[in-house]
C-alpha cells in the first residue's frame, strides 16, 4: 500500500517539475510526502522478511 503511495506521489512529483514546477509550498510538501511514504515502504519491506 505504503508503496503504490509512494509512486503515486513521486509521480505527481515529477509531472509537477515537467509541466511547470507547483508552488514552493506544495512542491516541497509533494516531495516530503513522496520521500515519507518511499522511507514507509523500505521499513515494512525490511520488517516483512
Amino acid at each position: 500500500m505504503f508503496a503504490l503511495v509512494a509512486v503515486a506521489c513521486i509521480t505527481v512529483a515529477i509531472v509537477g517539475m515537467v509541466t511547470g514546477r507547483p508552488g514552493d509550498r506544495a512542491g516541497t510538501v509533494i516531495r516530503i510526502v513522496a520521500v515519507l511514504c518511499f522511507v514507509a515502504t523500505v521499513v515494512l519491506n525490511i520488517a516483512a522478511h
